[in-house]
């Protein structure tokens, strides 16, 4: 009875939020990518991974990171040719400082800690990187790069069948090692969320492992830590659960487009989380209904900020993504949850959220 009051709390101030946010937001910050070497994604021989980070809630990191495809030979782990590194001081609106460094060919790439610091994956390993743009020490490993929330813990590895590395950010110590796919594992501050025979759980030192009503399914992971006390995973294609470590839900969220692509991006603070969606209009896929692989560009891209505590809606955008298409890059949140990142058509833009 308690859930579902809280679920009914939540989609009333949904709606408002929506209704709040039918004005058009205004970016603080706006730049040009193109100029930097971003593609346009509407040629199939192009592919772009760039990531967009905040370092702090004054700086926002850009990577430029991009190839086109040549002859029949397609390798699936590269780190040619070199990126861009563009940092941008959002209360002064310029870029303050650029690198190029070679970096994996694959989205998430670069990814903030904490303290100002961000990870870098290429095929050398991962790179432990200071907010002057000088990366340090590294080890060895593949990706994916998944970070918990507050930037303390880190882990490596899973692509190509490799075992996944659990990492500490500030020294890359190693904490632990996890064969391929037993279990998969996302990292938290203070816990471990670990699927599998598909099956989610909460794992806790001291503390027996706990199971979560959700996750486990095809797409991993779909689940990610929001703080030291709260999770989310989507439940089915149209809704997303935001749960406790004991696996009660705390309150239920609607989705679109998970089918398609979605994601979860937590601020470091807690406080804020931001889904992003990408895929078609309703429209646009009765219009399309032969194409059954989904293999035209997505028309529809959507960010939504929400409070943590209550799912109250903050912010919402969507927008027609076209001509740039593939696996979009995801947004960031600012470390205090008032400032969000995004790459749209080709284009930095920071929004402030209050």
């Amino acid at each position: 009875m308690q859930t579902r009051l809280v679920c009914t709390m939540v989609m009333v101030a949904w709606t408002v939020g929506s209704v709040a946010s039918s004005k058009k937001p205004t970016p603080v910050l706006t730049q040009n990518l193109h100029t930097f070497g971003f593609l346009n994604r509407s040629k199939p021989e192009t592919g772009s991974y760039s990531d967009v980070v905040f370092l702090t809630d004054e700086t926002v990191l850009v990577t430029i990171n991009e190839r086109v495809f040549s002859g029949n030979v397609v390798y699936p782990f590269e780190d040619k040719p070199p990126s861009k590194l563009l940092l941008f001081d959002v209360s002064q609106s310029k870029l303050v400082r650029t690198v190029e460094f070679p970096i994996e060919k694959n989205i998430h790439s670069v990814r903030a800690t904490q303290n100002g610091e961000f990870v870098l994956l290429n095929e050398e390993g991962a790179h432990l990187c200071s907010a002057t743009l000088e990366c340090g020490i590294s080890v060895p490993g593949r990706g994916p790069v998944l970070v918990s929330p507050r930037g303390t813990k880190l882990i490596v590895g899973g692509n190509g069948q490799t075992e996944q590395k659990l990492l500490d950010s500030t020294t890359l110590r190693e904490l632990g090692r996890f064969s391929f796919h037993h279990p998969d594992v996302v990292p938290g501050e203070t816990a471990l969320l670990v699927q599998s025979e598909r099956r989610l759980s909460v794992r806790q030192a001291g503390q027996p492992e706990r199971p979560i009503p959700f996750g486990g399914g095809f797409i991993w992971p779909d689940a990610r830590f929001l703080n030291d006390h709260m999770i989310a995973g989507f439940e089915s294609d149209t809704s997303l659960a935001v749960a406790d470590f004991d696996g009660n839900i705390l309150y239920r969220i609607p989705a679109t487009t998970r089918r398609n692509l979605a994601t979860l991006v937590a601020s470091s603070s807690g406080a804020r989380f931001c889904i992003h969606e990408v895929g078609y209009t309703h429209w646009n896929s009765i219009v399309n209904f032969l194409d059954i692989d989904s293999g035209r560009s997505f028309n529809f891209e959507r960010v939504t900020v929400l409070e943590t505590n209550s799912g109250h809606l903050l912010f919402k955008l969507e927008w027609d993504p076209r001509p740039y298409g593939g696996g979009l890059t995801d947004p960031a949140l600012s470390p205090d949850g008032h400032r969000l990142a995004i790459i749209r058509n080709g284009s930095l833009e920071v929004f402030e959220i209050r």
